[in-house]
């Protein structure tokens, strides 16, 4: 196959190539999408520098991700030539017993790492993504939003008076609300959405392929929705949702997460002081 070096999109991939994986070639195809996350990182900490630096990598050992046969170890080979990455795998399920032990050894400690990376990346009251982790899908977002604009929206969520839910009903309350209140936003968002507790009683959530009108409808879903979390005094629990959306002459802006989420938290704000228990848009 081919990539290319700066954005890791795949250029070509022989037929063998395509049955294996299971992925056929389309523009928006990208080595991440059928390669393991450690391999992901192996690659970005180990034989990138390598290519950059020698022109070529050989016998590395990586793991490929099939949608029909899961995991499959190969190794490859690495030519770096102006800027496409010209790849040789063989796949190395046939190898003799010892080769393969050490390659399931392998791969033990690939899933133990993927296992304890995946827990780097979670808030661990929520399981939401922590704020780092939001920071960075977003930024493989963007590089795919640069190749296929669509319209993305950024909505930023703040629990209505949680100091007093803490101070009348004690944090063991506020932790099962914060949890609750999680576990609401997973059931409404989809696989594509971004979920992150970005800190305290304030969440993120940013709609793939949502404009600001379909993201206000979704934030009227989740009025509706949080309307069922109760407090012990029966009162309901009540959010304030600030939204901005993303234009696509902003993706080449260096602050670009920055820049949108302020404008979501001005929303927001804008939100608090007409009484909370709202939605407010700010373009």
């Amino acid at each position: 196959m081919t990539t290319d070096i700066e954005t890791n999109q795949v250029s070509y991939l022989n037929q063998y190539a395509v049955d294996l994986i299971g992925i056929p070639l389309n523009p928006a195809v990208s080595l991440f999408d059928f390669i393991s996350k450690a391999s992901w990182i192996f690659f970005e900490s180990y034989i990138r520098p390598a290519l950059i630096k020698d022109g070529q990598c050989t016998e590395v050992q990586i793991t490929l991700v099939s949608q029909k046969l899961g995991k499959i170890n190969a190794v490859a080979n690495v030519s770096l030539i102006e800027s496409v990455l010209f790849w040789s795998i063989q796949t190395a399920e046939d190898r003799d017993k010892l080769y393969q032990e050490l390659l399931s050894a392998r791969e033990h400690l690939e899933n133990q790492n993927e296992k304890l990376l995946e827990l780097t990346r979670l808030d661990p009251l929520t399981s939401l993504l922590n704020r780092r982790a939001a920071a960075d899908d977003f930024m493989k977002m963007a590089n795919q939003l640069t190749r296929s604009f669509c319209p993305t929206s950024f909505l930023i969520i703040d629990i209505d008076w949680f100091k007093e839910i803490n101070d009348n009903h004690g944090h063991g309350v506020g932790d099962e609300v914060l949890t609750k209140l999680a576990n609401t936003f997973k059931e409404a968002s989809r696989s594509t959405d971004i979920l992150a507790r970005w800190g305290g009683e304030e969440f993120l959530i940013i709609l793939f392929n949502s404009n600001v009108i379909d993201a206000q409808l979704f934030a009227s879903r989740l009025h509706e929705k949080i309307k069922s979390i109760l407090l012990p005094n029966s009162e309901q629990l009540t959010v304030s949702i600030g939204i901005s959306g993303l234009s696509e002459n902003e993706l080449k802006d260096n602050e670009l997460l920055d820049k949108v989420l302020k404008r979501a938290d001005t929303a927001l704000y804008k939100a608090k002081e007409k009484g909370r228990n709202r939605t407010e848009i700010l373009e």
